[in-house]
């Protein structure tokens, strides 16, 4: 063999016994791994009310929307400057309109921050469970008067034992044409009062506060529209 051949046999080789020590690793499909990726983002990061607070974190994951929440997730007071707004929901025993007394603590607070903010008007809407709806006395009298009797109830409960005046008050009579569904906000003492049936929620009545909104027929901006239009369409006022 020429020295020319066997140089060129040698080089040969050599490159062969360079192949035969690398080691072939078959990584998997980039996109099954992206997949699995994804789905475990989703299951850890996951914000099923949309409220921005993450559901292994959130203290209250059923937050409606346009809701304020605090570090839990759970609805705060909203207050800007002078700008006070505060929304209360109370529950009440099936054909009841006295409200349990574990609410005290929240009217002490209603009533501080009322006093905080004078020039704030108080909307109080009434609500039925088609359960507890009087038809007989919806035809008589025009109204259901147990969703009046729980707004009135809870106005008083504000002049008499909590000192608001009561010309800052309106009260309204959402009878069952406003229901609470099973994505909405449940009142954290809903559960103390040990109650689960879904038309419980709607033996209720709901406050809300605002110094910014005093006539539900002049929702000046969407937010406010947002906030109380709802109310507006379904309940009618009543003094």
């Amino acid at each position: 063999m020429d020295v020319k051949l066997s140089s060129i046999v040698t080089i040969m080789i050599s490159a062969l016994a360079l192949m035969g020590c690398q080691t072939t690793v078959i990584l998997p499909s980039p996109d099954i791994i992206q997949d699995e990726n994804t789905m475990t983002m989703q299951a850890e990061d996951t914000d099923s009310d949309g409220d921005g607070i993450l559901d292994q974190i959130d203290h209250c994951p059923k937050t409606p929307n346009h809701t304020v929440v605090d570090a839990k997730g759970c609805t705060i007071i909203i207050e800007g400057g002078d700008a006070l707004e505060m929304s209360f929901a109370g529950f009440f025993p099936s054909m009841g309109s006295h409200l349990p007394d574990i609410y005290d603590l929240e009217f002490a607070k209603i009533e501080e921050k009322l006093n905080e903010h004078a020039d704030a008007t108080v909307f109080i809407f009434g609500h039925t469970a088609s359960s507890e709806r009087d038809e007989a006395a919806v035809t008589h009298f025009g109204s259901d008067t147990l969703a009046r009797y729980r707004a009135l109830m809870v106005k008083n409960m504000l002049v008499l034992d909590h000192g608001i005046a009561a010309e800052r008050i309106h009260t309204y009579d959402c009878s069952n044409r406003y229901l609470a569904t099973e994505q909405d906000f449940l009142d954290r003492t809903l559960a103390a009062l040990n109650v689960d049936d879904i038309e419980a929620k709607q033996s209720r009545v709901t406050l809300r506060a605002s110094s910014e909104v005093s006539d539900l027929n002049d929702l000046k901006y969407v937010s406010y529209s947002r906030m109380y239009g709802e109310y507006a369409k379904h309940c009618e006022p009543f003094e």
